[in-house]
């Protein structure tokens, strides 16, 4: 079945928790941009690729970045045309072509995350056409539902989902000296009063320490328990990730920000990571992903995705327990609109989620908040 049009549907972004409270990101080091993010993420907007078969039949796929008008340039310009025409089946050469053909400004990035959301977009077309979730063309469930953590910063939120692990969203950094370590402890002992002992405590930093900090930071919290740390330095500070992970009793996890088969095999072979953490929206898509997968596996560590949304779990579902035991739901309606860009978005339930058996990822465009111009909750 041939592909028709590739177009990308562009609405803006709103204000949450994540980006108009303190949570610490790599500009945590300027005054400036400490107090939220979107003081420098500036206009966000939620790009979504639709790939419309030559039958009528319409695949959608999120684009990780929140810079959809941006994405929306980069598909009519260029990458449109090199998708049109070819097979809907044909998901590893379109993948590999794309990558080749944006490699001189791409090898990551805004590119990638593009070449990402047309793969998603391509998997949810086959599934439609074929009557079947993508989970079932790419292995089948290997379980009922999935086991699910929270991320935030509010521990009271657990009992709504019926989750008991929780990964927090970590506000300050290096700059903000003792008085930060002090405010990110109170944090830490907030979650763990409210979760009890059993429950799970991982520690979401973002990228935003370096590896001195770290030491200290996990030095002062892990009486309480701590899981992982996550993002801790820079996605490019492969040898500070080494380090942390020598000189800590907790696991160190990452991914999120990593784009390409490349950067994970640098990140799994140099040991970098206990947990591998890539982003569908970011990573490559169904296709990316899977190959991901494979290298985590052979070298025995875990994959939790990074992020939310049908394609993170029906890929997460699709792998045995023992390579992704559970899966994030973050709480990005939280002080935020409730409006999304697609239809179906599973949420947690009695600390599980659970997927429909409905064709391609269960989902369409919700065309209501790209036809009323109001701002849709921020993902990226």
């Amino acid at each position: 079945m041939k592909i028709h049009e590739v177009k990308c549907h562009v609405t803006a972004m709103g204000g949450s928790w994540l980006t108009e409270t303190v949570v610490s990101n790599p500009m945590s080091i300027y005054p400036e941009y400490f107090e939220r993010r979107s003081s420098w993420y500036r206009t966000m907007s939620a790009g979504v690729v639709e790939v419309t078969l030559e039958n009528g039949i319409a695949g959608f796929g999120f684009i990780g970045g929140a810079k959809g008008s941006a994405a929306s340039q980069l598909i009519s310009e260029q990458l449109r045309d090199l998708v049109v025409g070819k097979s809907v089946f044909d998901t590893e050469l379109i993948q590999e072509q794309l990558y080749r053909a944006s490699v001189f400004y791409g090898r990551g990035g805004l590119a990638q995350c593009v070449i990402s959301g047309i793969d998603i977009a391509l998997w949810d077309a086959k599934g439609k056409l074929l009557g079947q979730p993508v989970y079932n063309l790419i292995g089948g469930k290997t379980r009922d539902r999935l086991k699910t953590y929270y991320t935030g910063n509010d521990p009271a939120a657990l009992e709504k989902f019926g989750i008991s692990d929780m990964k927090i969203a970590i506000p300050y950094g290096p700059a903000h000296g003792e008085e930060g370590m002090i405010e990110n402890e109170k944090i830490v002992a907030e979650a763990r009063r409210a979760i009890g002992s059993s429950g799970f405590i991982a520690l979401d930093i973002y990228m935003s320490w370096d590896v001195p900090y770290t030491l200290r930071m996990y030095d002062r919290l892990k009486g309480y328990g701590i899981s992982w740390l996550e993002e801790p330095v820079s996605p490019d500070n492969y040898e500070g990730y080494r380090e942390i992970r020598r000189k800590i009793g907790a696991m160190v996890t990452g991914g999120e920000h990593e784009y390409t088969l490349e950067g994970f095999r640098r990140l799994i072979e140099e040991g970098c990571v206990d947990i591998v953490q890539p982003d569908i929206y970011r990573a490559g898509g169904v296709t990316g992903l899977k190959k991901i997968a494979a290298l985590a596996k052979a070298h025995h560590l875990k994959v939790i995705c990074h992020g939310i949304g049908s394609p993170t779990y029906h890929f997460l579902i699709s792998n045995g327990p023992e390579l992704s035991p559970f899966c994030e739901y973050i709480d990005i309606y939280r002080e935020a609109t409730p409006d999304w860009v697609l239809t179906d978005d599973p949420r947690p339930a009695e600390g599980y989620l659970t997927l429909s058996d409905e064709s391609g990822f269960g989902y369409t465009l919700n065309t209501k908040v790209f036809s009323n111009g109001e701002p849709v909750t921020p993902i990226w």
